[in-house]
């Protein structure tokens, strides 16, 4: 008993809390894809196992690369291919999830060859700059939607939230109560805040411990193999298919390098061994039934003791998520007031504010139109790949515009058409 307290108080027990902390706001979103997909005709406890289960042992494996890295289902991802790609087109779940193998598998070949790399290197060193700041303030808009503090308007872009709503209030109150611990210097601020909020709604009956809050994994028989039903659907959506499959090979790539990026995690680790194992994570969940799974914002909270200790980190991260693997029932009691969630995303999302680091003064006009493209169209439409890749059109257009053609390399200039193309489909398809 004394060695475990002792190693609680201890730096590695420092970093498992923050595994612990990184894994519960993920609740959310682990609720949040397997309702989407339950829409489109998948089992919901199915795609919840499977999305918790990757997400653990995405974990793990970032920590053997000294990575503290939490893995989690792309929710922008998830939204396209089952509201637009299933339910709009037509597209069977086994048509999408065949399509998603091949991507994956492509997007594996790509990685162990190294094309990936050479790919994301094309991003410009002013647009890494900035990622921390278009992530962070995804996270803090998308955690005060969520929260209901900012509310959809006629009128304007958002307006603030009706405080009277007790979602709204508890997920403010959250907040304050984080804030104000940090400031107080309580090393355990996101967690003291977390605890307290959870209490506070439980008293006031805003959430309860469901009759059942656990229950074995079922059904994973009716998610696994399904790509194998492909052949079931119309022969049309063959059309779709192969029009969307380049779009979502970049954007497996994009949306995880820029994630990683912007949580500044494993900066001398190279990008090849990180891009093959989210590749290889991405054809696992295929064949298993699952949407991608990418980097997850929720890794802002791992702070300084947990990228100094990532394998403590991911093995709290694990346990966390091996809890939440068998509590469906109380998951989605938690994401259906998710006053205790919320703070702890937009706390993620201030961390990430904080890491800027950005030249404004030094920068050109390309690069200062680059940054703001990115920190504009990556909180408003929550799809990083996306904002990678009308940022770099714009910054090499700009560059060739003023004659600046050194500064834009050939790779640089590819990637550019590509993403001016991609996005043309993704508008026309999407």
């Amino acid at each position: 008993m004394n060695r475990f307290v002792s190693w609680w108080k201890s730096a590695e027990g420092s970093a498992a809390r923050a595994g612990l902390l990184t894994a519960l706001p993920m609740v959310a979103g682990l609720v949040l894809v397997a309702q989407m997909a339950s829409e489109a005709g998948a089992y919901f406890p199915a795609v919840y196992v499977l999305a918790a289960a990757l997400a653990a042992v995405g974990t793990l494996a970032f920590s053997r690369l000294r990575l503290a890295l939490a893995l989690g289902p792309d929710l922008v991802m998830a939204g396209w291919l089952f509201s637009l790609l299933v339910i709009s087109h037509g597209l069977t779940l086994g048509q999408l999830y065949a399509l998603l193998a091949v991507v994956s598998l492509f997007a594996c070949l790509a990685a162990f060859s190294g094309l990936a790399s050479r790919i994301v290197s094309a991003v410009p060193d002013c647009i890494r700059a900035v990622l921390p700041v278009a992530l962070g303030a995804m996270l803090v808009l998308w955690g005060m939607e969520q929260g209901r503090m900012l509310l959809a308007s006629p009128v304007h872009l958002v307006m603030l939230g009706d405080f009277a709503d007790p979602l709204a209030y508890f997920s403010l109150l959250g907040l304050v109560l984080m804030l104000g611990l940090r400031a107080l210097g309580v090393r355990q601020a996101v967690g003291g805040g977390l605890v307290l909020t959870a209490l506070l709604s439980f008293i006031e009956g805003f959430w309860i411990v469901p009759p059942a809050p656990f229950y074995a994994p079922e059904g994973l028989d009716r998610a696994a193999g399904l790509f194998l039903l492909a052949g079931d659907g119309d022969a049309q959506a063959l059309g779709v298919m192969a029009t969307v499959a380049p779009w979502l090979f970049l954007a497996l790539l994009l949306t995880f390098y820029g994630r990683w990026q912007a949580l500044g995690t494993g900066r001398d680790v190279p990008t090849k061994k990180p891009l093959c194992v989210v590749c290889i994570l991405n054809l696992l969940a295929a064949l298993l039934g699952m949407t991608p799974m990418t980097a997850a914002p929720e890794s802002a909270l791992a702070g300084e003791s947990g990228q100094a200790h990532p394998h403590a980190y991911a093995l709290g991260a694990a346990a966390g998520l091996a809890f939440l693997l068998s509590a469906a029932p109380l998951a989605k009691e938690l994401a259906s007031f998710p006053a205790m969630l919320v703070p702890c995303v937009i706390f993620a999302g201030l961390l990430l504010l904080a890491r800027a680091r950005f030249d404004w003064a030094g920068a050109d006009l390309a690069e200062r139109t680059a940054a703001v493209v990115l920190c504009v169209l990556v909180p408003l439409t929550y799809d990083m790949a996306l904002g990678l890749a009308v940022a770099v059109a714009a910054y090499v257009f700009l560059k060739v515009l003023a004659g600046r053609t050194a500064d834009v390399t050939r790779t640089m200039r590819m990637f550019a058409a590509l993403a001016v193309l991609l996005v043309f489909a993704e508008s026309w398809l999407f």
